[in-house]
């Protein structure tokens, strides 16, 4: 399992996905980067650089990089290899056929969970540096608590992504229609049919999703509503870490359950 992971780790380094993902991640940086170049122009508005920081991390961060990212990565895990003809040849090594698709899961969290984690952080750090350089601490517990939900999140959409690709041809579409298109619709609609997305966990978690700095920013993003306070904090945890198992327990069944899938490469 050890050599598998590094093998992923260091071939993921080498893809130009990655790569591309990387590119991404720096949207932020760059956004947080002008706002500050016009901070006086932004400050006679109204907000501070730092009263932006809810939008930017709930917006780009949880409802578009994360989705976007983990839909790319998540679907390439065991459709690459299965394209790229090198499925047998990991199949060959003396480890059970879920730990190749667990290992390439794991390998793909640990990249997107580096790229978010300095991407939030470069993001934050450029933002509140207008309150200067002992504000960068005061606001830390919101920084730490908004990682930990996209890190959450992260495992819950590799995982089910995961799954799709190594189930469907098509599974980006798939997954982009699911991530900005069925999460969103579902979003707005009454009733209890919105706890069949991910995202309802996630926004009833992130520490910007109600409320806070900047006022309720949810009913700015597709026009949402605040997660139902019935929900607590810890059934949404619950949830998101029980999808994360269920998904990766299938995704790593589906080397012994679809074994045409290795002829149709052949």
């Amino acid at each position: 399992m050890g050599a598998l992971l590094n093998l992923f780790l260091r071939n993921g380094l080498k893809s130009r996905r990655t790569w591309w993902m990387a590119l991404l991640g720096l949207l932020p940086v760059g956004g947080a980067m002008l706002h500050w170049l016009v901070r006086d122009l932004i400050a006679r508005e109204g907000p501070t650089l730092w009263g932006l920081f809810p939008q930017f991390s709930l917006l780009l961060f949880l409802n578009i990089l994360l989705p976007l990212m983990t839909v790319f990565i998540g679907t390439a895990v065991v459709a690459d290899e299965v394209e790229e003809r090198t499925l047998p040849y990991l199949l060959t090594r003396p480890v059970p056929r879920g730990a190749v698709v667990l290992a390439k899961l794991t390998a793909g969290f640990i990249t997107l969970g580096v790229i978010l984690t300095l991407s939030l952080l470069a993001t934050y750090s450029v933002l509140v540096v207008s309150e200067g350089v002992g504000a960068w601490g005061q606001h830390l517990d919101l920084l730490l608590k908004a990682e930990g939900v996209l890190l959450l999140g992260l495992a819950a959409y590799l995982a089910l992504f995961t799954l799709l690709g190594g189930l469907l041809k098509r599974a980006v579409l798939f997954g982009l229609l699911f991530a900005f298109g069925w999460e969103r619709f579902v979003a707005v609609l009454p009733g209890n049919v919105k706890l069949a997305t991910i995202i309802h966990y996630l926004h009833r978690l992130f520490p910007f999703a109600e409320g806070g700095q900047g006022g309720d920013i949810r009913s700015l993003i597709f026009g949402a509503p605040a997660p139902p306070k019935e929900i607590s904090e810890v059934t949404a945890l619950l949830v998101l870490v029980g999808m994360t198992i269920v998904f990766a327990f299938l995704a790593g069944r589906l080397l012994s359950l679809k074994e045409y899938r290795l002829e149709q490469g052949d």
